[in-house]
């Protein structure tokens, strides 16, 4: 199951009406989520007017579509109005580093619904490589790690362990699949961790190697399919 299959399942159990995406590049999954309301923040959307007019043939939803080309930070700081009716769901999939992903996660955890999810990406980088702390991609190309393969996660798991010590009242997982699709929800938090903030900031990959498990609360998609019923 890959991250396209687990946004719409959620949107569909969850008859989600508003669906935000935030970091879209070429709109590889966004053209494609069906939701009454999408918007897509990137500050370099990739998605050509072509491919805007063949993704609303294939999916009418997306002729209703907004686009904002800016930073996640400026989004949240002048666009909140976008969402007086509260927001529903949300794909985090920007910056691919622990202090931006945090950021975004806790700007939408602001607005919210009581039924809301956020699915984060990039949760379980599966090498020292793709898990590397770096500014951005073309950072981590630039050091050219041992094990590279051009694949990035960037260090975004420590938003989940950040979260699971700090917040005990969002239910939090981690799918293992398609790199680790981070869930959180609203709900009694499951096997709280007790990190410190500055304890999370000096964790590394090796960290993450020897509690991967434990740190992300790794689930199964059997385990999916029970959040969904619940």
């Amino acid at each position: 199951m890959n991250r396209l299959e687990v946004i719409q399942a959620i949107i569909d159990c969850k008859r989600a009406k508003t669906y935000l995406e935030i970091g879209v590049e070429s709109g590889d999954v966004f053209l494609k989520v069906k939701a009454r309301k999408k918007i897509a923040v990137d500050p370099k959307i990739l998605i050509t007017r072509k491919s805007r007019f063949r993704s609303i043939l294939k999916n009418f939803r997306n002729i209703s579509n907004e686009y904002y080309e800016m930073t996640s930070d400026v989004f949240f700081e002048t666009k909140v109005d976008l969402f007086k009716h509260g927001l529903d769901v949300v794909f985090v999939d920007g910056l691919h580093t622990y202090d931006q992903s945090l950021k975004d996660v806790e700007n939408c955890l602001k607005l919210m619904n009581e039924d809301g999810v956020i699915i984060i990406h990039d949760c379980n980088p599966l090498s020292a490589s793709a898990g590397y702390p770096a500014n951005s991609w073309e950072h981590a190309e630039s050091l050219k790690l041992d094990g590279w393969t051009g694949e990035w996660s960037g260090d975004v798991w420590k938003t989940i362990a950040y979260l699971r010590s700090t917040q005990n009242n969002l239910h939090i997982f981690v799918l293992d699949y398609d790199y680790g699709l981070g869930i959180i929800s609203n709900g009694i938090a499951e096997g709280m961790l007790n990190f410190s903030k500055e304890e999370i900031e000096k964790l590394a990959y090796d960290d993450l190697e020897k509690n991967r498990s434990q740190l992300l609360n790794l689930k199964s998609m059997n385990y999916f399919n029970t959040f969904l019923d619940f």
